[in-house]
């Protein structure tokens, strides 16, 4: 880890804003590099400001919260800290703020604030307070009190280290740098070695109480356990085949009850055939007519649907009947009308009127021959379209007796107007 900047604003004595590069030429072209001045000056503060801009909280003051800031400069409103920094892992910057209500000195304080991002393109990466520390000890790999204790030295420690005795010098040490763990780990393994030898002891202790074997006699022993092996195997064998048997045997038992069982189950039931042999001999053409009952009830539905079908055969042959004498009744109406209209045809010259009228007939004899075409196609068609044939004759029949009233009207006509045409032909 490694410090690039620290700026900060109204911490301690040190009033207004404050901004030192440390990646200046100035600090750059030395490797080593102090800060000096004399009590009061500054130094602890610029301290208290890396620490605070790092973790919120100071050696000295310990973490600052709403309720407690001493470290803000007094007769202002508004402090902050900011530090940039380099690791392994990238350079980032970390800012610490804090402001009393409306920024004025005499101001409620508000909740600091916290937050830590990438300081090559800005990008916040993280500003919730707890988070930030999190964040800060995953970057730089030290949470506050191992950065306290390995980068800065509280005020005091040194001096408390050198004036110490010998045998105290070890603690106050351990208490700086954060190592009186190893000291623990230390009386830990001691511990743990001598536990360890007074086992190895007793286990020396009780192997010096055995006695080995000769190789003659170890070989004896061995030859020996493979034998038993063998033998145990060879019964381990004789039992699996009796294991066998015994389940033969027990199937074949279960089988001979279970076929004495069934046997007295097929005694039982030829008794009752022959108790019940009268009631059965009474039952049989019932049952067999049982049998052919649903062939019996389909053998009327088809009756029943023949029945029907002829029916409505008939009733069809009617109609088509009906139908036929209309179509020749039709067929002579029009016949007599077309007589009618060729004898009008000569009386057509008389006058415009004359042949509007001859027009409209006209129209009505092509009306009438599209009609009786319709009808011709409507003889192998179902009861709809029968239906509508009949509708298309009766409109038929009244167009026919309009025709009429009109050539009955043209006959009065001419009458009336016979002298009109005597006089034209003198």
């Amino acid at each position: 880890m490694k410090i690039q900047r620290i700026r900060f604003q109204n911490l301690n004595s040190l009033s207004g804003i404050w901004d030192i590069d440390l990646s200046s030429t100035d600090y750059t072209e030395n490797s080593i590099f102090a800060i000096t001045g004399p009590t009061g000056s500054g130094k602890s503060t610029l301290l208290d400001a890396l620490c605070l801009a790092l973790y919120g909280a100071t050696p000295r003051l310990g973490k600052i919260t709403k309720t407690s800031n001493q470290i803000m400069t007094r007769h202002f409103g508004v402090c902050f800290a900011e530090v940039e920094f380099t690791t392994v892992k990238g350079r980032f910057r970390c800012h610490w703020s804090q402001h009393r209500s409306r920024k004025k000195p005499s101001g409620e304080l508000q909740q600091p604030k916290h937050e830590i991002s990438n300081a090559i393109n800005d990008t916040l990466l993280e500003s919730r307070i707890r988070n930030v520390a999190n964040k800060v000890e995953e970057v730089t790999g030290m949470d506050f009190d191992r950065f306290t204790r390995s980068t800065l030295l509280a005020q005091g420690g040194f001096a408390a280290f050198l004036e110490a005795s010998a045998d105290k010098r070890s603690p106050i040490l351990e208490q700086i740098t954060g190592t009186e763990i190893y000291s623990r780990l230390s009386i830990k393994v001691h511990e743990l070695r001598l536990k360890e030898q007074n086992t190895l002891d007793d286990l020396k202790q009780a192997l010096s109480h055995i006695q080995l074997f000769d190789p003659d006699e170890e070989e004896h022993l061995r030859s020996h356990i493979i034998e038993k092996d063998r033998e145990i195997k060879s019964v381990q064998q004789k039992l699996a085949a009796l294991h066998s048997y015994l389940i033969w045997l027990k199937t074949i038992t279960r089988l001979e009850n279970e076929q004495k069982a069934y046997s007295e189950q097929l005694g039982t039931l030829q008794k009752s055939k022959k108790e019940h042999a009268a009631a059965l001999s009474s039952l049989e053409p019932a049952l067999a007519a049982r049998d052919i009952e649903p062939l019996y009830h389909k053998e009327q539905q088809l009756q029943d649907s023949q029945k029907r079908a002829i029916k409505e055969t008939e009733k069809l042959l009617v109609q088509s009947n009906d139908l036929e004498t209309a179509k020749k009744k039709s067929i002579v109406e029009t016949e007599r009308v077309i007589t009618i209209l060729q004898g009008s045809e000569t009386i057509r010259q008389t006058g415009f009127k004359t042949i509007r009228i001859v027009e409209k007939l006209d129209t009505t004899i092509h009306t009438t021959g599209k009609t009786l075409k319709e009808q011709d196609d409507a003889l192998t068609a179902n009861r709809t379209i029968l239906t509508k044939e009949q509708s298309a004759l009766a409109t038929l029949k009244e167009e026919l007796i309009k025709t009429e009233k009109e050539i009955q009207l043209l006959t009065t006509f001419f009458q009336q107007h016979i002298e009109d045409k005597k006089g034209s032909s003198d």
